[in-house]
């Protein structure tokens, strides 16, 4: 379940291990950096359609489109600086902007049945933690 609420998480560092160490350590040209975006965008919605975690047929393009695009609103700023000077390989600061609760709030807020879903596989999990923390960011999102 762990792995189902931090997605976002996941997702950034799955393209931060393989889709940033292919790419340039020198300074990108203009356009290289939002290539650089949109590779970690087409990452995070490859990996989640292929945990096939957040429903099926079109709902789940649906949620991996959405929680993508997510992933690409939270990038920290330091981040995007290190894509825009081309050190994103070696960068080791904060990938995502806020905490656990903060990207699970924007989460429900930018794809609500991503958020029906999650409650749905949380159902009777009262003592994990995500969970915990998915039904207060969705009592936060309302």
């Amino acid at each position: 379940m762990r792995q189902v609420l931090a997605i976002v998480t996941v997702c950034i560092g799955l393209a931060g291990a393989s889709g940033m160490a292919a790419a340039q350590s020198t300074a990108p040209q203009p356009g290289e950096a939002q290539a650089i975006v949109q590779q970690i965008h087409d990452m995070a919605y490859g990996k989640c359609m292929s945990d096939k975690r957040f429903g099926s047929g079109t709902d789940l393009q649906a949620n991996c489109s959405c929680s993508a695009d997510v992933a690409i609103d939270l990038l920290s700023d330091e981040f995007k600086q290190a894509i825009a000077d081309g050190t994103q390989a070696s960068f080791a600061g904060p990938k995502l902007k806020g905490d656990e609760m903060s990207r699970d709030v924007a989460l429900v807020k930018t794809c609500p049945k991503l958020g029906a879903t999650l409650q749905q596989q949380c159902a009777g999990k009262t003592g994990d933690p995500h969970c915990q923390t998915l039904e207060q960011a969705i009592q936060q999102a309302q």
